[in-house]
């Protein structure tokens, strides 16, 4: 069975799979698509995985670097139950 979760958020429906962890019994979204290949919404935001090495733009809301984007003051979550999310950062949106 192939199981999935969808997002709607930013004008795009996202899929993410979910894979069956052996050792809880459990199922968890599994993130490796969206680390590999980079994906935007409408409007030219990358949709990031929040576990992913911040880039050189990231900052905290309180200004400073952070460590990965789901710390980082421009990341938008799909839901506060997931790692997938949006990169507002307008240096970093698509321009086409």
């Amino acid at each position: 069975m192939n199981e999935s979760k969808k997002y709607t958020f930013d004008g795009v429906e996202i899929t993410v799979p979910l894979r069956r962890d052996d050792r809880t019994g459990i199922y968890i979204e599994d993130y490796r698509e969206w680390i590999e290949k980079v994906v935007f919404t409408p409007e030219g935001h990358p949709i990031m995985f929040a576990g992913e090495d911040a880039c050189d733009l990231a900052e905290y809301d309180e200004g400073g670097k952070c460590p990965d984007c789901g710390s980082c003051r421009f990341s938008r979550r799909a839901d506060e139950h997931t790692w997938i999310g949006a990169c507002m950062n307008e240096e970093r949106r698509r321009k086409d």
